[in-house]
């Protein structure tokens, strides 16, 4: 199966009531956690960025370019717009886990059901070890992130570091999640090697899906104003995201590893029937 074909049969399973129903339990977690997280710590986190800037020197002639430019609201805009920028990121990750370990496997089960019947669990993996790889591979691109926040200030590579970094942690997360159930361990290393560069593709597009929900901020000063709202849209925004890459990494990822299974299975021979014994 073709990266655009798996697309566009995830693209069908995502417009089914039963995927979304599943897409529930995620979705209200993180907009629990968001809500109650953007309701006590909005204003102190305000507070404490607007306190950080008094105490950083900032050139005079900084704010008379803004005004200049027509942009003098976007002195009192900067504490909100610094903790948006803070918090995206962690909206985005919350999204993404709570898609992965509470809907991926369901949609996976369902791509399998619903395309390959006949492909049959094998030594499956259980939770502890679903949240001990998508835990240490989230460490990973967190440290990425980290590390790669000087290069963010080189306009070319802002644009393309985090979907990259982002795209890779959907790969490996969603791509492993897709094949947890049905999958044995050297068979989801077989699949993973076997389209490396599938979904190598498949992740860097999901990076860039993801960059969606910023373009509810390009309304202007109002978004900023109403932040924890929006917040909340973009979180929303997120997890349809991510369920749907989900299902693409389930479409793929299963086809593969049927595909696989029949070129390891021996073909049937219809032998003659024994000649009769005289």
């Amino acid at each position: 199966m073709s990266v655009f074909e798996a697309f566009w049969r995830a693209l069908a399973t995502v417009l089914q009531p039963r995927i979304w129903a599943w897409t529930l339990a995620p979705l209200l977690l993180v907009l629990a956690g968001v809500g109650v997280l953007a309701w006590a710590l909005w204003e102190p986190s305000l507070d404490a960025v607007r306190a950080v800037v008094g105490r950083v020197e900032v050139s005079d002639g900084v704010w008379r370019w803004l005004h200049g430019a027509g942009l003098a609201q976007w002195r009192s805009m900067l504490a909100p717009v610094v903790v948006v920028v803070l918090a995206l990121p962690l909206v985005l990750l919350a999204s993404l886990l709570a898609v992965a370990l509470l809907a991926a496997p369901a949609i996976a089960r369902h791509v399998a059901a619903r395309r390959h019947p006949p492909l049959l669990a094998r030594e499956g993996c259980g939770l502890g070890r679903r949240l001990l790889w998508t835990v240490g591979t989230t460490l990973a691109a967190l440290l990425a992130l980290v590390l790669s926040l000087p290069l963010w200030l080189v306009p070319p590579l802002a644009l393309v570091l985090p979907p990259l970094i982002w795209g890779w942690l959907a790969a490996r997360v969603l791509g492993y999640h897709a094949l947890a159930h049905h999958a044995a361990p050297d068979e989801r290393r077989r699949v993973r090697r076997g389209r490396r560069g599938s979904l190598w593709l498949m992740g860097l597009a999901t990076g860039y899906l993801a960059l969606l929900p910023a373009l509810l901020w390009s309304v202007g000063s109002i978004a900023f104003v109403l932040a924890p709202f929006f917040l909340l849209a973009s979180a929303a925004l997120f997890v349809m995201v991510f369920v749907f890459a989900a299902a693409w990494f389930a479409q793929l990822a299963l086809a593969e590893l049927a595909a696989l299974r029949e070129q390891a299975s021996p073909p049937f021979i219809d032998s003659p029937p024994p000649e009769p014994v005289p």
